[in-house]
């Protein structure tokens, strides 16, 4: 994946309210996150579903940065 895409998808992460990061599932984060990713870049198909394998390759991490952000 990119860099820049990276920088991207966790400065979103960032942005994005902890209760949200903590309150949908899996699935529906990922794709939320990857939707609105698509709304700030032109993505093709695939750097979409390579955007999404990279999220959920990272969703403990996400979580775990949300909890940490809400305690």
């Amino acid at each position: 994946m990119q860099p820049i895409l990276v920088n991207h998808v966790w400065k979103l992460v960032e942005r994005t309210p902890e209760s949200q990061l903590l309150g949908l599932s899996d699935r529906a984060l990922t794709d939320w996150l990857s939707d609105q990713l698509s709304k700030q870049q032109d993505l093709t198909v695939a750097e979409t579903e390579t955007v999404k394998a990279y999220i959920r390759s990272r969703l403990i991490l996400i979580r775990e940065m949300a909890l940490a952000e809400s305690s």
